[in-house]
This record gives C-alpha cells, sequence and structure tokens, in this order.
C-alpha cells in the first residue's frame, strides 16, 4: 500500500474542495483552508461527500478522498501539527488516499 505524504509547511497553503462524490463536474460546497474545511465538515453532512485538496504555492494536487476520512485526518494528524505551530523543518505529513485507512 503507497502511502501519500505532504510538507507540514504545506497545512498552511492547501485549499481544499468538498465535492458531491457523485457529481465532479459541478460546483464544490466550499473551498477553504485546513481549519475552515473541519469546519465545514463539521457542520454539515458528510456521507456523500469528497475532499480533494490542491496546493497553489507548490502546484500539486491530491486525490479526492471521502469527507469522513479527511475529518480523521485532520484530528489524528493535522490538527496536532497545526497547534505545535513548529513550521521552521520540513517535516512529512502522512496524507490519506482512497487506499489508506485510517484508524477511528
Amino acid at each position: 500500500m503507497e502511502t501519500t505524504y505532504i510538507l507540514n509547511k504545506e497545512l498552511k497553503s492547501l485549499q481544499f474542495s468538498v465535492w458531491d462524490k457523485d457529481s465532479y463536474r459541478g460546483h464544490s460546497h466550499f473551498v477553504g483552508d485546513v481549519v475552515e474545511t473541519a469546519k465545514f465538515l463539521r457542520e454539515n453532512e458528510t456521507d456523500d461527500m469528497e475532499v480533494s485538496a490542491l496546493d497553489l504555492e507548490y502546484m500539486h494536487s491530491l486525490e479526492p478522498i471521502p469527507a469522513v476520512k479527511w475529518l480523521i485526518w485532520y484530528y489524528q494528524t493535522a490538527l496536532t501539527i497545526l497547534e505545535e505551530n513548529d513550521f521552521d523543518e520540513a517535516v512529512l505529513v502522512p496524507y490519506p488516499s482512497s487506499s489508506l485507512e485510517l484508524v477511528s
């Protein structure tokens, strides 16, 4: 199983889009940074949604993942890194992929 990684400092530059998983060609329900996206997902039904990510600074995107899996990643991984607020050294952070299973 291949794991996707992002740099810890990318957490500040990634833009996340929340989509209806059955309608990729439509408009996104929401676009925002990591904290804004977590807030949106907490306040809305996530069963039929996926989250994709685009890094405008480094010009790459990450494959869409189910919104529930994204929220688990946020609480298990991203939130800790954001709270530590130490972005001086580049550290690889695991990012879920459609094949990566996170334990809740």
